[in-house]
């Protein structure tokens, strides 16, 4: 299979996988960008309004409105910077921290379910496949 077509083939794949890994989420008054807001702040060791703008490539003003409504819904608490009274440190809540980890379990299930119905030779394929498809997300 020539690389081009390679490419094409697997972002079809990547994007119906996603796609469906989407569908499953726990609270439907969240959009995909308040969810990856979320996993951004996981990442973070100090999240602040300013770097999780930078982590998602968005502006502050934008990030803004996404983590008013996250704090709005009870998923985002604020705190005072500890060294800069013009900074706020922002963390998830525990309520936060439990739509997540369903979330997470919920999605698991349903690929678990799916992995489930390949034969272990495909999903001995697919382990191997995992350490290149991160590299790939890397570059």
């Amino acid at each position: 299979m020539a690389i081009i077509a390679l490419a094409d083939s697997l972002r079809v794949a990547l994007v119906r996988l996603g796609r469906r890994m989407r569908q499953q989420r726990t609270d439907e008054s969240l959009s995909l960008h308040h969810l990856s807001a979320l996993g951004t702040m996981q990442q973070l060791e100090q999240p602040t309004l300013a770097r999780i703008a930078a982590a998602e490539c968005v502006k502050p003003p934008s990030m803004v409105k996404t983590l008013q409504h996250l704090e709005d819904l009870g998923y985002v608490e604020r705190s005072p910077h500890p060294s800069d009274g013009r900074m706020v440190v922002l963390r998830i809540s525990d309520k936060g921290e439990s739509m997540i980890a369903s979330m997470r379990e919920q999605r698991n299930r349903t690929l678990a379910d799916s992995l489930a119905k390949l034969t272990p030779d495909e999903r001995q394929t697919l382990a191997k496949a995992i350490p290149l498809l991160e590299r790939l997300a890397e570059q």
